[in-house]
């Protein structure tokens, strides 16, 4: 058998399966038929009548489609595009506990050490708030069920109700969330015009400083912010879409102490669950981005060199404060207030872009 042949046939058995799997419906990815312990039924109708289909245009599309690479898939709906999300591997799906459950069980799940480790209620008062808010968009078995897997259905519904950073949620089938596509992970951008990425600093620092004080109830706090979680669009704007891993923190004390989170040069991200618990206000979120993103000594695999290498000449003249900021932020001798750092390289920033 030639090689021209045997291109052939493994041409054509390729593209005999590309096209089977091209063909099948969302509804078989859904595993709707499990609920009422799922994510939700409120977009299923719109899956089962086919508004919801899986898309081919690009390479991206064809491989994350085919392959189920981390279960994502590209899709639209209607003129949408849109992401979904099957939330879970096979094996953690298979461990969920099918019993209906009262508030109590479901409060006490949420604080003890067989909750999911990547959310993280500071309180069992904290986790009170947060059950009462989430119970009027979901029902208590969707939200135990969610509660064993991934927090993120729950995360962008706290966070639906004003302008933040975040996908929009549009809705949930079975095991399936389908939320708004924002773009490629922000590693795409690390040799794009300088100035394109200053606004992108500049986003994400006013982004920490939200997450942290913005909600009305709560100050959540992302404990794994990295390149590949983040999004920009066309427009470079920019969107945190890898929201599971969160200390929720309720606003109730007027005392403004601060934690400072302590930089350790041998360790590449460390932090304290207990200690940002246990202040008021944590600058945990400002370090996050100075440290991974924007900093010089950014760790390995974070933002290499930090998303403000290579400045031009005269932004080096006449903005040298704007990069020992960054570097401050992330170790001060003196342990300067971050937030302070932070609203001050925002102004930097708006000045530079502007």
């Amino acid at each position: 058998m030639n090689f021209a042949l045997i291109v052939l046939v493994i041409s054509t058995i390729a593209g005999i399966y590309i096209g089977i799997l091209s063909q099948r419906p969302v509804s078989s990815l859904s595993d709707s038929i499990k609920c009422p312990f799922c994510y939700g039924i409120d977009l299923c109708k719109d899956v089962d009548d086919k508004r919801i289909t899986l898309t081919y245009k690009s390479f991206g599309d064809v491989f994350y489609n085919l392959f189920s690479v981390k279960n994502l898939y590209f899709a639209e709906y209607g003129d949408k595009r849109v992401v979904l999300k099957k939330l879970g591997h096979k094996e953690e799906l298979d461990r969920i506990r099918r019993t209906h459950v009262a508030q109590d069980d479901v409060l006490n799940f949420m604080k003890s050490d067989d909750g999911v480790r990547s959310f993280r209620p500071c309180s069992k008062e904290t986790a009170k708030t947060f059950l009462n808010e989430m119970s009027s968009n979901f029902d208590l078995d969707q939200i135990w069920t969610i509660l064993q897997v991934n927090v993120e259905p729950l995360i962008l519904t706290l966070l639906s109700n004003q302008a933040w950073p975040v996908p929009k949620l549009y809705g949930r089938c079975g095991f399936l969330i389908i939320e708004q596509y924002c773009g490629l992970p922000l590693n795409h951008f690390q040799t794009s015009p300088w100035h394109v990425r200053a606004y992108l600093a500049l986003q994400l620092l006013e982004a920490a400083i939200h997450f942290t004080h913005k909600h009305h109830d709560f100050r959540l706090y992302l404990t794994d912010i990295s390149p590949d979680n983040i999004a920009v669009d066309d427009n470079f704007t920019l969107y945190f879409v890898d929201l599971e891993n969160v200390i929720l923190k309720q606003k109730l004390e007027d005392n403004k102490m601060i934690h400072y989170s302590e930089y350790f040069a041998d360790e590449d991200f460390v932090y304290s669950e207990e200690e940002v618990c246990q202040s008021p206000i944590s600058d945990h979120n400002v370090y996050a981005v100075c440290r991974l993103l924007l900093s010089r000594r950014a760790p390995w695999p974070m933002m290499r060199n930090g998303l403000l290498h290579s400045p031009p000449p005269g932004v080096t003249t006449l903005h040298s404060e704007l990069f020992s900021l960054v570097e401050e932020c992330v170790d001060s001798k003196v342990k300067l207030n971050r937030f302070y750092i932070a609203e001050e390289l925002i102004r930097l920033l708006k000045g530079v872009i502007e």
